[in-house]
């Protein structure tokens, strides 16, 4: 698995998160911003585990395994949230 990739990705993922846009949603919603901080939390630990020769291999998927739960979470927030939007795909400018 290439470990570096996958942090410089996750990297970005926060990164993205992190936007004013994104900040104004999480001060308005918590729950976005538990899961975002335990987003936060999870690369943190591959982070400092990627460092530490003696990880052990399962910790590390558990990790791997939580850390995917929690993008799936966050995904299908954003998701909701868009489709909350789909209306104005019908809009029409008036004549």
């Amino acid at each position: 698995m290439e470990i570096d990739k996958l942090r410089e990705n996750l990297a970005v993922i926060l990164q993205t998160l992190n936007t004013p846009s994104l900040t104004h949603q999480i001060d308005q919603d918590p729950d976005f911003g538990v899961k975002v901080k335990e987003l936060e939390t999870l690369v943190e630990k591959i982070n400092i585990q990627h460092g530490d020769n003696s990880m052990q291999s399962e910790d590390f998927s558990n990790v791997l395994s939580d850390l995917s739960s929690k993008i799936v979470e966050i995904e299908s927030y954003c998701d909701l949230n868009l489709d909350k939007l789909s209306f104005l795909q019908n809009l029409k400018p008036l004549n």
